[in-house]
């Protein structure tokens, strides 16, 4: 049958590769050809950079923390080379992990304070606003005094960093490799005043070499931000001084700034920023780091930033949703557990933990289903959404190929969408399963029955063709079961007459 020709038709070929991540600050068709507008639980892949369904959880723990309470926090405690614990928070109380169960350590001051925790000199030392700062060997759980009354927690030279919650404007170093050290007059401690007066309270540090990063907000949740610096170089302690680096910025908590990529990164009421170094001045100057995603930002306050080396991402929970912030392309993707709102986040013992605000514990596993209590699986639903390719008249969408890399065996299904966000199903994929690397094989190549390249799947591709007319043209690819990985999309468009 002859193929019908449109007058004037220029076929115009576009390879994507999906590596720029979300963009919500412009419309879908004005972003770059590589970024997103969709990116549901998916990640890129920390070894390949490739955007991957993420990896399921794991219940850890055989019940709820408390009656259900919500796991405020949690903290990798290495105290040396044979001993460490992870270490919650829960309902007023401090815990820590023995296989599937909390074990209480003891009190905390209140069941709502979030607490900050610090690893230092062998110690678990743990701020919850309580009189003195609290500490925990493996063994023994007790106070320090005469310690500030303290909510947040850092170090920087060898010193423990401490606010003051009875006194807006303190900053407190403990004396040099001694968190027990907090006396000011006759001991080697330090006690300054970061923006004094200026009805602002301290919540929360960051370190970037040797400037102390001070983040204050207004008293009683009344407005005002301020982010100080300290700068600790000079040998003398008593030439430390206060600068004001920014008077409309903050971290919205302790527990939303962190140090990584050789800057300090941190969620604000209105976006996520960063504090980074600038060649013009060899100094600092606050970065709106999160431009392309800050336009949602108001669906909630910030849980946590939290740093996690194994996928050499920031994740940022807010809400029911977690954001992943990758720096090698400045780009986010977007996570939705089926345990919806996540409180905490930490690495430990190269797994990947996470509180749940419904109190179990869980973390990163193997399988592509979220666990949500013991014993009960969902399947995780990964969705990429390209950018929408416009024409002066109107897109043929004469060819379609998708190359997919095998990750786990299961169902991705490829639609086209056009204009009023109507999707057309135009194939449905069967994805396959990632081979075994030889290292991992545990019998004798003598033994071996199959062909080496017979290991697991190659990349393969699926391909549509002639699916599509319309001025307006997207795709949208979904895995409802198993783990996609897409290595990149190729389209052909005929532009034609209207």
């Amino acid at each position: 049958m002859a193929r019908k020709k449109y007058k004037n038709e220029t076929i115009v070929p576009v390879t994507l590769y999906l590596n720029k991540g979300l963009n919500y600050s412009q419309s879908a068709a004005n972003i770059d050809d590589n970024e997103l507008t969709r990116s549901t639980n998916i990640i890129y892949d920390p070894e390949t950079d490739k955007p991957v369904t993420r990896l399921g959880t794991d219940c850890v723990t055989a019940d709820t923390c408390d009656g259900t309470k919500p796991i405020l926090k949690i903290h990798p405690y290495l105290k040396d080379a044979s001993n460490s614990w992870l270490v919650g928070a829960c309902n007023g109380n401090l815990y820590y992990l023995d296989d599937d169960a909390w074990v209480l350590i003891g009190a905390l001051n209140d069941g709502t304070t979030v607490p900050s925790f610090l690893t230092f000199n062998t110690k678990c030392l743990v701020a919850d606003g309580g009189a003195d700062i609290k500490t925990w060997d493996g063994t023994t759980y007790g106070t320090i005094a005469d310690s500030p009354q303290a909510s947040c927690l850092a170090e920087a030279g060898n010193r423990v960093i401490a606010n003051a919650t009875d006194e807006p404007d303190s900053v407190y170093l403990s004396g040099p490799e001694d968190q027990t050290d907090w006396d000011t007059v006759s001991g080697n401690a330090i006690g300054l005043k970061v923006g004094y007066g200026d009805g602002l309270n301290v919540n929360g540090f960051a370190v970037k070499g040797d400037d102390i990063i001070v983040s204050k907000i207004g008293l009683g949740g009344k407005g005002g931000k301020k982010i100080y610096r300290i700068n600790i170089s000079d040998p003398t302690p008593a030439n430390w001084k206060s600068e004001l680096l920014s008077s409309n910025n903050a971290f919205q908590s302790a527990h939303t700034s962190v140090q990584a990529f050789n800057d300090v990164f941190f969620a604000d009421d209105n976006g996520f920023k960063s504090l980074r170094g600038v060649q013009e001045y060899g100094d600092l100057a606050i970065d709106p780091t999160g431009r392309k995603i800050n336009q949602v930002w108001s669906s909630g306050d910030c849980d946590e930033v939290a740093y996690l080396p194994k996928y050499n991402a920031i994740w940022i929970s807010i809400a029911s949703r977690v954001f992943c912030y990758y720096h090698w392309n400045q780009g986010f993707t977007d996570l939705f557990f089926a345990q919806e709102r996540i409180r905490s986040m930490c690495q430990y013992n190269d797994n990947i933990y996470l509180a749940g605000h419904n109190g179990y514990l869980y973390k990163i596993g193997t399988a592509a289903t979220d666990e949500t209590e013991p014993s009960t699986t969902t399947a995780i639903t990964g969705v990429i959404k390209t950018k929408t390719f416009t024409a002066t008249g109107d897109l043929l969408l004469k060819r379609l190929r998708i190359l997919f890399s095998p990750k786990a065996t299961g169902t991705a299904k490829v639609y086209i969408v056009k204009p009023g966000d109507v999707e057309t199903l135009v194939k449905t994929v069967t994805l396959q399963a990632e081979g075994d690397d030889l290292y991992d094989a545990t019998g004798y190549i003598y033994d071996a029955t199959g062909y080496l390249y017979d290991s697991g799947s190659a990349p393969w591709f699926e391909s549509c063709y002639s699916i599509a007319r319309a001025d307006e043209i997207a795709f949208k690819i979904v895995s409802t079961s198993g783990r996609m990985c897409i290595e990149h999309i190729k389209a052909d468009f005929a532009v034609v007459g209207r």
